[in-house]
C-alpha cells in the first residue's frame, strides 16, 4: 500500500473508467521507478478503473508494479481515499471527481462556511448548505445525491474494479439496487446476475471471493445453466438436452473447486435449479426432449405458425406465363427449365423458396420477378432486403431496385448497445423478396415473419450450400427440408465471364471432388506453417493493393479463424493495417477497450446501429475532442457517417481481414484465404465453399493443397439442435385439417 497525493490524470476513457494518472509520495519507490524520473523524486505513474483525481486528494494505492509501454507502472488493483480532517483535504475531497454536482468554487465556498465541520454537516445537517451563496435547494439536491452516490459507489468500485467491472457496469449495478448496492453485493454477489451483462462468468470469480460463497447457492447453478444456453445459442444451438446441461452445468460450477473444504455441487442440485427455471421462474421450457431458452423457445414456434400463416392464403390464380416470355425477348435472355419453374411458383404460391450457387442466374430472377410484379399491377408495392447492410447494397447494385436490411424493415433499433424491436404494424408490401436468408438466423425470422401482411407474396433466395447463420437455427435448410414450402433448386451454371473458374471449383467442391482447377482466376500458394502463411499473405496483400491504386474495397482476407493463430483475421489485421495504415508520427489515435483506432483505418461494424449494419465497412475519417469527449467519425459510404464517442462502447473491429462466417453476403473481386493442416476442426466443406464464392474475379488459397483436400471431404456440418423443420410441418398439417373441416 503506498500513501500517494494525487498530481495529474493523463488519461480518462468514460466508456470503462480506465485512467492513468501521476501520484507523487514520500514513501521509497522500486529502484526501477525511481529511475524513470529522478528530476521529480517520489513521482509514478498508476493505472486502473476509477482512479481518483482531485487537487490535493490523498490516498492509498495498492497493486502490482508491471513494464510496459511507457516504463514501470503501477497497476491499480484497490485504492482508498484518506480525507484528511484539514480544511485543505475537505476541500480537496469535495472538488475531487468522485463527487458529482460539486466543483472547486462551491467547494471552497461550503469549506470556508463550515470549515472542518463540512463533512458532519453533510452527513447529519445537510439543509445548512441553504446558507451558502449559489446553493439553492434543487442545488443541494445534486450535491446531496452526489455525496451519498460517491460513498456508495466508491464502496462497490473498490470491491468489483479488480475483477473488470467497468464504470457503467457499476452505475447498472447501482441504477438496479439502490445505495445499499455494495452491502447486497457483498451478501450475495449472484443477485448481479439480475443485471443484464452480468453472466456465469463475471460473477463467479467475484462470489468466490465473498466471506461465505456457497458453491450450491441456487442463484450460482442457475447463472451457470443460463452461461450454458448462451454458449449453445452462440455455436447455433436452439435447445440442448437435459443431460448436457446438468454435464456442462457442472462442469462450469466444478472446476475451480480448489478447496477440498468446499463441496462439489451434485447432479441434483443442478436438476432441481434447472426444473425451477423451468416451473417458477419461465425463464427455460421443456419440449420434445429438449430444454430451450424461454426467448428461443417462443421465436421457433412464433416462426412456424406466422409462416404457415402465410402459406394458407387464397388468392386468384395468374397467368404470368405471357408476361415472362414477353420479359425474356425483350432482354435477349434464355431461361432453364428451373428458372422458368421458380419464376412461375414465385406467383402461384404465397411463400416460395429459390436455392442455387454461384452463376446460377438468382439475381436475373429477382429482376423478372419484380417486372412481372409492375406488369400485374403498377400500384403494387415491393420490397427487396436482406440480413446484412452489404448483401443489402449488393442487391441495389444488380437490380437497380432500392434494397434494406431486415432489421431495419422490421423495426430492429439499437438502443444502449441492446437491440430493440419496435415493429407494431405489418409491412404494406404486396411482394417481398429476401435474399441471403441463410443468414437469417431464428430469432430474425420469427420478426421477419411476424410483419408480412396476410396476402402479400414472399420469395426467399439463397444458397443451402454455405455456412449456416451466425445466430441459433438452421432456418433456410430447414425450411427447404421440412417439405412443405414450394422450393426451386437452380443448379445450372450461366456465368462465362471472368472468374469463372471459381464458379466451377465451387461445384467441384460440392460434388466432393479434390481436383481443383487452377489458374489465374483460382491460385493456390504453399505455406508451411500459419506464420508462413501470414507473411504470404501480407505480401500478396501489399502488391495487390499498391498495383491497383491502393484501393482496400477490392480485396477481402478471409480466415475460418478469428483468433488462437498467426493466420487468424485478428492477427492478420494487424500486419494489414500496417500495409495500409502504418504508424506514423503525428497520426491521430483513440483506444476503446482493448482496440486502438487511427485515422484512415478500415473498420468494420459487429452491430446492427441505426442506418448502419453488422459486418458494413467503413474508414476511419477523424478523430477530435468535442465538448470534453473525444469523438471518431466514420464513413461507412452512402453518405452513411457516424459519430463515436469515447463515453460508450464501440461496436467496431479492423475490416482488413475478417472470419469466413462474417463475410457472408459479402462480395469481392479478389479474396485470399489461408487453409492449413493446423486448422482441423475448421477444415469444412461449407466454410470453404463459402469463402471462395465471396470472390467474383479471383481467389488465392495459402496453405496446404492436403488441407484444401480435407476441407473438402469434410461435410460433417456440425448439427444444430432446432426442431423448426418438425414445427412447420406439425403447424401446417394441422392448418391443413381446420382448412378441410371447415370446406
Amino acid at each position: 500500500m503506498i500513501h500517494c497525493k494525487f498530481v495529474e490524470r493523463t488519461y480518462y476513457n468514460p466508456a470503462n473508467g480506465y485512467t492513468v494518472a501521476s501520484y507523487r509520495t514520500k514513501e521509497e519507490l522500486p529502484r526501477e521507478v525511481s529511475r524513470q524520473n529522478p528530476e521529480y523524486p517520489g513521482r509514478f505513474t498508476a493505472y486502473g478503473i476509477e482512479l481518483p483525481v482531485g487537487e490535493n486528494l490523498e490516498v492509498d494505492l495498492d497493486g502490482t508494479w508491471k513494464r510496459g509501454k511507457y516504463g514501470f507502472q503501477l497497476d491499480v488493483s484497490y485504492f482508498h481515499v484518506n480525507i484528511p480532517e484539514t480544511e485543505a483535504g475537505i476541500e480537496a475531497y469535495l472538488s475531487s471527481s468522485m463527487i458529482k454536482g460539486i466543483g472547486p468554487v462551491t467547494a471552497r465556498r461550503i469549506v470556508e462556511r463550515f470549515g472542518k465541520r463540512t463533512l458532519y454537516v453533510l452527513d447529519h445537517t445537510p439543509e445548512q448548505l441553504l446558507d451558502v451563496p449559489g446553493i439553492s435547494e434543487t442545488k443541494l439536491e445534486e450535491i446531496l445525491n452526489g455525496y451519498r452516490k460517491s460513498t456508495a459507489l466508491r464502496n462497490l468500485m473498490i470491491y468489483l474494479a479488480p475483477f473488470g467491472v467497468t464504470a457503467n457496469k457499476l452505475e447498472k449495478i447501482q441504477e438496479h439496487f439502490g445505495e445499499s448496492a455494495y452491502h447486497i453485493i457483498r451478501e450475495d454477489p449472484f443477485r448481479l446476475c439480475e443485471i443484464k451483462g452480468f453472466g456465469f462468468l463475471t460473477v463467479d470469480p467475484i462470489a468466490i471471493k465473498a466471506k461465505d460463497f456457497r458453491p450450491d447457492n441456487p442463484l450460482r447453478i442457475k447463472a451457470a445453466i443460463s452461461h450454458v444456453l448462451q454458449k449453445a445459442e452462440e455455436e447455433g444451438h436452439l435447445f440442448l438436452t437435459s443431460g448436457d446441461i446438468v454435464e456442462q452445468a457442472g462442469d462450469l460450477l466444478n472446476k475451480n473447486k480448489k478447496n477440498s473444504h468446499l463441496s462439489k455441487v451434485s447432479e441434483a442440485a443442478i436438476k432441481n435449479a434447472g426444473n425451477d427455471m423451468i416451473r417458477k421462474d419461465k425463464s427455460l421450457v421443456g419440449n420434445g426432449g429438449g430444454i430451450y431458452n424461454k426467448s428461443g423457445f417462443d421465436a421457433e414456434v412464433g416462426a412456424a405458425g406466422e409462416l404457415v400463416r402465410l402459406m394458407f392464403e387464397e388468392r386468384e390464380e395468374q397467368d404470368v406465363q405471357q408476361m415472362l416470355e414477353q420479359i425474356v425477348k425483350e432482354e435477349g435472355i434464355t431461361l432453364d427449365e428451373m428458372q422458368e419453374k421458380a419464376v412461375l411458383q414465385a406467383f402461384q404460391y404465397p411463400v416460395s423458396i429459390i436455392t442455387g450457387g454461384p452463376g446460377t442466374g438468382k439475381t436475373t430472377l429477382i429482376r423478372i420477378i419484380l417486372r412481372i410484379q409492375e406488369m400485374l399491377d403498377p400500384d403494387a408495392l415491393s420490397m427487396l432486403c436482406a440480413p446484412t447492410g452489404r448483401a443489402r447494397r449488393r442487391m441495389y447494385e444488380k437490380t437497380g431496385y432500392p434494397a434494406m436490411t431486415i432489421q431495419k424493415a422490421v423495426g430492429m433499433t439499437d438502443v444502449d448497445g441492446e437491440e430493440e424491436w419496435n415493429q407494431t404494424e405489418k409491412l404494406p408490401d404486396d411482394l417481398i423478396i429476401a435474399d441471403e436468408f441463410g443468414m437469417c438466423d431464428m430469432y430474425l425470422a420469427y420478426k421477419f415473419f411476424y410483419c408480412i401482411r396476410q396476402g402479400a407474396t414472399l420469395v426467399m433466395i439463397g444458397d443451402q450450400d454455405q455456412l449456416g447463420s451466425v445466430g441459433p437455427g438452421n432456418v433456410f435448410r430447414e425450411m427447404i427440408e421440412s417439405g412443405v414450402i414450394p422450393v426451386t433448386v437452380l443448379d445450372a451454371c450461366f456465368r462465362q465471364d471472368e472468374g469463372s473458374t471459381i464458379v466451377e471449383n465451387a461445384r467441384r467442391i460440392n460434388r466432393n471432388q479434390t481436383g481443383l482447377k487452377y489458374d489465374e482466376a483460382f491460385q493456390f500458394r504453399a505455406a508451411s506453417d500459419p506464420e508462413d502463411a501470414a507473411q504470404i499473405i501480407q505480401k500478396i496483400y501489399e502488391t495487390y493493393w499498391r498495383k491497383h491504386g491502393k484501393r482496400t474495397e477490392d480485396l477481402m482476407v478471409l480466415s475460418p479463424f478469428r483468433k488462437e493463430t498467426e493466420a487468424g483475421s485478428d492477427a492478420l489485421n494487424e500486419r494489414l493495417r500496417e500495409v495500409v495504415n502504418p504508424k506514423r508520427r503525428g497520426r491521430t489515435e483513440i483506444k476503446n477497450g482493448k482496440k486502438l483506432f487511427c485515422v484512415g483505418d478500415i473498420v468494420m461494424q459487429t452491430k446492427n446501429v441505426d442506418e448502419v449494419s453488422n459486418g458494413d465497412l467503413g474508414e476511419v475519417l477523424g478523430i477530435y475532442r468535442k465538448d470534453s469527449k473525444m469523438v471518431m467519425e466514420v464513413d461507412f459510404g452512402d453518405d452513411r457517417v457516424m459519430k463515436f464517442s469515447d463515453e460508450d462502447y464501440w461496436p467496431l473491429t479492423h475490416g482488413y481481414a475478417m472470419s469466413v462466417h462474417k463475410s457472408q453476403g459479402n462480395e469481392c473481386p479478389v479474396v485470399i484465404i489461408p487453409l492449413l493442416g493446423c486448422f482441423r476442426r475448421m477444415l469444412q466443406r461449407n466454410i470453404l465453399y463459402t469463402g471462395i464464392t465471396r470472390a467474383t474475379k479471383q481467389v488465392i488459397l495459402v496453405g496446404s493443397k492436403q488441407a484444401v483436400a480435407k476441407a473438402i471431404r469434410n461435410n460433417r456440418m456440425a448439427k444444430r439442435n432446432t426442431n423448426f423443420a418438425l414445427r412447420l410441418r406439425q403447424v401446417y398439417k394441422s392448418m391443413q385439417e381446420y382448412y378441410e373441416k371447415s370446406a
